[in-house]
């Protein structure tokens, strides 16, 4: 049975704020938390790097493409009803990840997942910001969105902690018991329902949404393995990009958008929605790809890979709620302005840190980064939550996480093009000596697989040619993604320099601190 907000008392708030904060944790932390096992779960499943690359890929894009829809059907049969059953799911399909058996059947499980997500991640955030008390909803998203990024950036220490001692299949497993919590902390407390069923769903947005950006951004996955001048991917990425202009159209059209593009009407809701996926871009390609980094270059295993993200980790969990404390004292403008600023250098540094093949650059830049993002995902996303009344939060916490994650599939697709894109080719390769290892290993340790980089670095001295080449090109590859992402991220300046005043008409409170 569901409530009503004015039915809730502080500790029932208190106990929502929890079971949305570990929902969400969840589903952030399964973004990264694979990336450090992709290996051996290539191992053990037989899986070639394009069927390991879309173990991750898939479950970006599919929450990509369909988190507007979550929202929608959040709004449409209630936020608590949606939450339930994205949970259900989703612990389900972490079930069916463990136990796979195949390469197909990971990645429909994965995709499953996402499905999961779409329907806990809109209805989480909206129910966050309307149970919280007036005056405190910046430390309720303080903490929402901070356990919620630590889950993104110790994915890599947890799975590689899991994978190393447990095997890979727990690194899905350990979902089950935080979905079952969540769950029943739902129907301990009997959340609110938060319905605005307007006229139901509009088929053809969602046709034009869930076809033509899984197009799009797919074609640019893609473009890594095919090459960005293949057919296959222009053809994809243009195709993708008519079908959204067309779904643009429309939206404007219909009574009942299925992506209210009036938010963008609102100049803060606007530069709230575009920090937030330049932000992401930044964050969740670099998340995936230090790993990686760390593993091919310096060898480590994927437990010290995963450690080696701490530098990143521990800056998150400690400035957190001083960043909720702080946006409900001064607002979002005065903290997520220098933080954008300072989160993009900070990737830029991670990306010379790479080139140059400097641990203790690499590690600095990470600090850095782990204590600016909590001051600008934060304050941007409850600021854009506070405009719009909580019927309709659903809305536009679905446009808002569309963003995100839209800008976290593009992030995570073009630093590993542009890693890929440094690649030794396979002349290269064979002129080489490698002792005694084939050519097909040396091309995989070339390409950044941390196995086969092990099995190159055990058969030769680790002052060989073969090693330094090889660690070159990885590094190059991997820090000058970095860098673009570090560029691009820095756009958000721009986007912040758009904060006014006021709110939507729909909203009656009055904005504060802006």
């Amino acid at each position: 049975m569901d409530t009503t907000l004015d039915n809730l008392t502080s500790r029932h708030r208190l106990m929502i704020l929890v079971a949305m904060t570990g929902s969400l944790a969840m589903i952030m932390m399964d973004t990264t938390v694979v990336g450090v096992a992709l290996a051996t779960i290539g191992d053990d499943l037989g899986l070639d790097e394009t069927t390991q690359a879309w173990v991750v890929n898939a479950y970006l894009l599919a929450m990509a493409s369909l988190i507007a829809l979550g929202g929608r059907v959040g709004d449409l049969i209630g936020k608590a009803r949606a939450f339930r059953i994205g949970v259900s799911v989703f612990a389900f399909s972490s079930l069916g990840c463990g136990l796979a058996e195949s390469g197909a059947a990971l990645v429909g499980f994965r995709v499953l997942q996402a499905v999961g997500a779409v329907l806990m991640q809109p209805a989480s955030s909206a129910m966050v910001v309307s149970v919280a008390e007036p005056g405190r909803e910046g430390r309720f998203m303080g903490f929402y969105i901070g356990i919620s990024m630590l889950g993104l950036v110790a994915g890599p220490v947890l799975g590689g902690v899991i994978a190393t001692h447990l095997g890979w299949s727990w690194i899905f497993f350990i979902n089950l018991p935080i979905a079952a919590f969540a769950l029943a902390m739902t129907f301990l407390v009997r959340l609110p329902s938060l319905r605005d069923p307007g006229k139901g769903l509009d088929l053809w947005s969602v046709f034009l949404l869930v076809i033509s950006l899984p197009l799009c951004i797919g074609a640019l996955q893609q473009g890594g393995v095919w090459g960005f001048a293949d057919p296959r991917t222009l053809a994809g990425i243009g195709v993708g990009l008519f079908g959204l202009v067309l779904f643009i159209r429309r939206q404007g059209r219909v009574s009942r958008p299925l992506v209210n593009l009036e938010l963008l009407k609102d100049r803060g809701f606007l530069a709230d929605a575009g920090m937030l996926g330049l932000m992401q871009f930044a964050l969740t390609g670099t998340a995936i790809q230090l790993p990686i980094l760390t593993q091919a270059t310096w060898g480590f295993d994927p437990q010290q890979a995963g450690l080696a993200t701490l530098p990143l980790v521990l800056p998150v969990v400690l400035l957190v709620q001083a960043a909720g404390r702080l946006y409900d004292r001064f607002g979002v403008r005065r903290l997520a302005v220098p933080a954008a600023v300072i989160a993009s250098m900070s990737v830029v540094l991670l990306g010379v840190a790479a080139i140059e093949r400097s641990l203790p650059l690499l590690f600095t830049g990470m600090v850095v980064l782990g204590m600016s993002m909590p001051f600008v995902n934060m304050p941007a996303n409850t600021d854009g939550m506070r405009r719009v009344v909580p019927e309709r939060r659903g809305l536009a916490s679905g446009l808002l996480q569309t963003v995100r994650m839209t800008g976290s599939t593009v992030g995570v697709a073009v630093t590993a093009a542009i890693a890929a894109n440094f690649e030794l080719g396979a002349d290269a390769l064979m002129q080489l000596d490698c002792g005694d290892v084939s050519q097909e290993v040396v091309q995989r340790a070339a390409a950044g697989d941390p196995k086969a980089f092990s099995t190159v670095a055990a058969s030769v001295p680790d002052d060989s040619e073969c090693l330094d080449v090889i660690r070159t090109g990885i590094s190059a590859g991997i820090g000058w993604g970095f860098v673009v992402a570090g560029i691009v991220a820095s756009t958000a300046f721009l986007a912040a320099v758009r904060w006014r005043p006021g709110t939507m008409e729909v909203q009656s409170p009055s904005s504060r601190g802006r």
